[in-house]
């Protein structure tokens, strides 16, 4: 009895060496030659019998072609379409690879040999992973959000013959961003790699403002007038294009308008002209030129209606249409005038400008009480004189100077508001401190050599031909006595 139990057990325990020789077998046949096992695939792609250089190029190509589908997103019945490749979605390619090379080569002996023996039966499909991060879905978003939805209206004003037009309010829609992100992120995750449509979250939006609202917005808050009578042509053109760019503008409470990015960008096809402006302390001609005065009107109209200025820089010269500190420039975006409306309703700016002047009035509605009034007073602190640089001409005759360019007088100047009531002044408050610099009158200095006058010369000439005549004269006579010498000397010898 034992012994035939022994037999048993030896039976058993060659079987199971034979079956473990065998599968080891049937796994290192099938994984010998360093390539991925036969009937495997990453998506569509067949990289089976490939290399892993094989198969990553494989899969590039195939990305190539799966960059080109189509993306769609739906808002409602607005849709939105652009390829996977803008869409920015990523493809994990080099972990596709891996995984396929993997199959019938990892975990143990036993689940190696059934990997293998499936994978004679029946095909295995590895997934091409794709992704988009939460970043990239919300810029997609927000670079499509006019396409996709409506955008809500508030009620606006226009003005015509001097009477105010309200634009009525309409509803709109507004994206939830944060259920759209994570449905574009989903989405895109369990990707068949085929054109893509995803509809993405909405909701209605309210005006927060309506007609009843802008009723109220009939006094004027602030008014101020400049005049550029004596400017170019393209200068002109310039001051009423800008003007015209503000005008109609309205600015709900707590707002912010920025005159730079109302009036920009300066070129020839938004109807600016080259004219002179500021630049390192020098006029040069630019795209826009006279834009400053626009926003410097605008800026003793938004004193005067008393906004908060979040934002304003002097020029870098004085400019001559206003006093000193009330000018507000503009130079890209380094320099801008940046106003809010602090007011608890609506505010609106009216721009006119022809026959040489500009004027900004602000209407809104007036709370200031009837006998207190403000006024704004220049004060210079320091003057700084232009001096002057000397640079030598050679075209320019010795001695002589002409100048070259006019030098401007530097100063450092104030801004005050003073408030009054009843005619007599309650408050006295500091708007800002400007500085100007001075810039150096430019003269040209000859060093050309002076020139001898004409008669000096004709004088001198006669006087050497003269000269010349009578050294001719005085050969010939030598001349000839030394010919009638040689001849009496001939006559002798003969």
């Amino acid at each position: 009895m034992k012994q035939r139990k022994k037999m048993i057990i030896a039976t058993v325990i060659v079987f199971f060496i034979v079956a473990l020789a065998g599968m080891f077998g049937v796994v290192h046949s099938a994984s010998s030659d360093d390539k991925i096992l036969k009937n495997v695939y990453i998506d569509t792609v067949y990289v089976g019998g490939m290399t892993t250089d094989e198969a990553e190029k494989a899969i590039d190509t195939y990305i190539e072609e799966t960059e080109k589908a189509q993306i769609t997103l739906k808002a409602g019945k607005k849709t939105k379409s652009f390829s996977a490749e803008k869409a920015g979605i990523t493809f994990d390619g080099k972990k596709a690879v891996k995984d396929a090379y993997g199959a019938g080569r990892e975990g143990n002996l036993i689940s190696k040999f059934i990997e293998v023996c499936k994978l004679k039966k029946s095909k295995e499909v590895i997934n091409l992973k794709t992704s988009i991060t939460e970043r990239q879905a919300k810029a997609i978003l927000e670079d499509n959000e006019k396409k996709l939805i409506v955008k809500t209206k508030n009620a606006s004003l226009t003005r015509k013959d001097g009477e105010f037009e309200i634009i009525d309010a309409e509803s709109g829609q507004e994206i939830v961003y944060d259920k759209s992100i994570s449905t574009i992120c989903d989405e895109v995750a369990g990707w068949n790699k085929k054109d893509l449509s995803i509809k993405i979250s909405v909701k209605e939006e309210k005006p927060e403002y309506t007609a009843d609202d802008l009723k109220e917005v009939k006094d004027v808050l602030g008014t101020y007038t400049t005049s550029y009578a004596s400017s170019s042509y393209n200068r002109k053109r310039n001051v009423e294009n800008g003007c015209s760019k503000i005008n109609g503008t309205t600015l709900y409470p707590g707002e912010t308008m920025s005159v730079y990015g109302t009036v920009a960008p300066f070129t020839s096809e938004n109807g600016y002209y080259t004219a002179p402006s500021y630049a390192s302390g020098k006029v040069v001609e630019t795209y826009g030129g006279g834009i400053c005065q626009v926003s410097t009107t605008l800026y003793n109209a938004v004193l005067r209606s008393e906004l908060k200025v979040t934002e304003r820089l002097n020029h870098s010269m004085t400019v001559h249409y206003v006093p000193l500190a009330a000018d507000a420039a503009i130079a890209g975006t380094s320099k801008d005038l940046k106003f809010k409306n602090n007011k608890k309703t609506p505010i609106y700016i009216e721009g006119k400008a022809g026959g040489g002047t500009i004027t900004f009035t602000i209407y809104g509605k007036e709370t200031r009480d009837e006998n207190r009034t403000i006024e704004f007073e220049s004060k210079t602190i320091s003057v700084k004189s232009p001096g002057k640089v000397e640079v030598k001409d050679s075209t320019l005759e010795e001695g002589k100077t002409v100048v070259k360019e006019s030098g401007t007088t530097g100063y450092v100047a104030e801004l005050w508001k003073v408030v009054y009531v009843d005619g007599k002044e309650k408050e006295r408050t500091k708007v800002n401190t400007s500085s100007y610099r001075s810039t150096p009158t430019t003269v040209a200095v000859g060093t050309k050599k002076k020139e001898e006058k004409k008669e000096e010369k004709k004088d001198k000439q006669n006087t050497t031909e003269t000269t010349t005549t009578e050294k001719s004269k005085n050969t010939e006579i030598k001349k000839n006595s030394t010919s009638t010498a040689e001849s009496t000397a001939e006559e002798k010898k003969e």
